[in-house]
């Protein structure tokens, strides 16, 4: 650590560089998936360690080193199909956002450091405010990383809200902990837990030795009970008021963009898989109540397609359960939706929803103009603009157990805090995730939206049928465990019997204010701290031009 005088201690730039790349990577390794979740505590707490105190432009460096190390790896499957350009054009806005959270938690953590052992403190209360500052300090870097979450997470073209800390907690003991926190509020006492020992741990550096690492011990004995605390809370139970059997399907089709496939063999594919699986109950006497394919799984226009209205007609009437299809429909205006449509033995029954956020560079194009020029090969490949949905996330749908009131999401909707919120304030029982995986083949891409949709169950104590049309399919309780999985790119069907809930989970209920209150935090702790680093530079200044005065006379 540097020893320059009047100035907080801080790693040199040369170690901190490697513990901001060393700390991005293990959040990677914490992700689906590995899914080695431990790993996420030394890599917040290397990221954090290398920006502690630091000049904010090489925090600015610091964060975008790790942000690299994270992101770089963890969507690699975006070159899958695609190539380089997209996928360094999405990591480099996740880490520029890094870049900025590296500069705002240098300027907060040094200014507050130089707030509290300044001449801003009167003398009688420094000795309290420097026991205070290392949890100030941990308490704005957490909120600090919040925020950027959040931002990330909404801007630009909606947001990305895919990476996050809380993510890497689907399959550890912490996951249940999402119930009350929610994802903001997980990943906000996370990266506390990890914040305040390395808060301490510069405290005590910047202090006599001996009795100074006293507070170290105790910040590393209390982080470590905060995460027993986590992991020992059950998931918020709620009132159970029935069950519902399922279906889900996974076709095993080639439905990526750029699979080479005959029209009609998607829908050919579900349609015999979903055979297969009634010859299995028949003969086992069992059925179910509804069946629930993939995004996409009828292909496009399937209420305008005589044929395929008919056969799934008449596959609904042999299981006497209704299907939940994905189609593409067309609008009058000339844009698209990714639909859920309900199919039943006389057609098409009422209920649609149309998927709330379609994928920017993917299925909509914004600004193609300007992006055209850039790379226009790859703006071509982009040829539907899909609009977002405007009806309700949640719908009755109409079975042999009853009505059952399904909130749904598509694809990366699932991703999304809102669309939680939106599905059980809709009143949903239990949760539909449709999706489909296959432009990202073998990848970890499936691993880690599966982890985010355990997440999602959990944090709304709803029962979760994530399905795909290659995988990765589960039907996961409202506890996170799995009912049911199915292995990836295999024709397979998964059953079922889920229950049907209703109330919300404190992390619903609290959620939002929780993570406003870490971002207020943040935000407190940036004002304060650069607040301190101006008034000291302006004193300094004044002090300079004082002296050079008395030297002239």
């Amino acid at each position: 650590m540097s020893s320059e005088p009047l100035e907080p201690p801080r790693l040199r730039w040369w170690l901190a560089l490697a513990c901001a790349a060393a700390g991005g990577y293990l959040l990677d390794i914490a992700s689906p998936g590995l899914a080695w979740w431990w790993a996420a505590f030394p890599g917040v707490g290397l990221i954090v360690a290398a920006v502690w105190q630091q000049r904010w432009p090489l925090g600015l460096l610091l964060g975008a080193v790790a942000g690299a190390a994270f992101w770089m790896p963890h969507i690699s499957w975006l070159t899958l199909y695609l190539g380089p350009v997209p996928w360094l054009a999405l990591s480099t806005v996740m880490l520029l956002w890094f870049a900025l959270f590296g500069a705002v938690a240098s300027l907060a953590t040094r200014g507050l450091a130089v707030l509290a052992r300044g001449v801003f403190v009167p003398e009688r209360h420094r000795r309290r405010a420097l026991r205070a500052l290392p949890l100030a300090q941990a308490l704005a870097v957490a909120g600090l990383w919040v925020l950027r979450e959040g931002v990330q997470g909404s801007w630009p073209y909606g947001g990305f809200p895919w990476g996050r800390l809380a993510h890497t907690q689907a399959e550890g003991p912490l996951l249940q902990s999402v119930s009350w926190l929610g994802f903001a509020g997980l990943s906000g006492v996370l990266a506390l837990v990890c914040a305040v020992p390395v808060a301490c741990s510069f405290a005590c550096a910047s202090a006599a030795t001996g009795r100074a690492t006293r507070p170290l011990l105790v910040a590393t004995a209390a982080s470590a009970v905060a995460i027993l605390v986590l992991a020992l809370l059950p998931a918020t139970a709620l009132e159970r008021t029935g069950s519902v059997r399922i279906g889900a399907v996974q076709g095993n089709s080639k439905s990526g963009i750029f699979d080479d496939r005959d029209s009609g063999s998607v829908l050919g594919d579900h349609l015999a898989a979903t055979q297969t699986m009634l010859d299995q109950l028949e003969a086992e006497d069992e059925s179910v109540d509804l069946i629930v394919w993939p995004e996409n799984s009828a292909e496009f226009g399937i209420p305008d397609n005589p044929l395929g209205s008919y056969r799934l007609a008449k596959l609904s009437e042999r299981a006497g359960a209704p299907i939940l299809i994905g189609s593409v429909l067309a609008s009058d205006d000339g844009t698209y939706t990714n639909s859920s449509l309900l199919w039943g033995p006389e057609g098409q029954l009422p209920g649609r929803y149309d998927k709330l956020h379609p994928v920017p560079f993917a299925e909509y194009m914004p600004n193609r103009e300007f992006f055209h020029a850039l790379a226009p090969d790859l703006v071509d490949l982009v040829q539907l603009e899909y609009a977002p949905g405007t009806l309700p996330s949640a719908l009755d749908l109409s079975t042999q157990a009853g009505v059952v009131r399904a909130g749904l999401a598509i694809c990366f909707d699932i991703i999304f805090d809102a669309q939680a919120v939106a599905m059980v304030d809709g009143g949903a029982e239990v949760i539909l995730a449709q999706t489909n995986n296959a432009d990202f083949g073998r990848t970890d891409e499936s691993a880690q939206q599966l982890a985010i949709a355990r997440l999602r169950a959990v944090e709304t104590g709803r029962a979760l049928v994530n399905i795909s049309t290659v995988g990765t399919s589960a039907v996961v309780a409202p506890d996170g465990s799995e009912l049911d999985r199915l292995v990836p790119h295999t024709a397979d069907a998964m059953v079922a019997t889920v229950p049907l809930v209703h109330g919300a989970t404190p992390a619903l209920v609290i959620g939002a204010p929780v993570a406003g209150g870490f971002m207020l935090l943040g935000g407190a702790g940036l004002a304060l701290g650069a607040a301190a680093l101006i008034a000291r530079a302006r004193r300094s200044a004044r002090s300079g031009s004082a002296a050079a005065g008395a030297e002239q006379l």
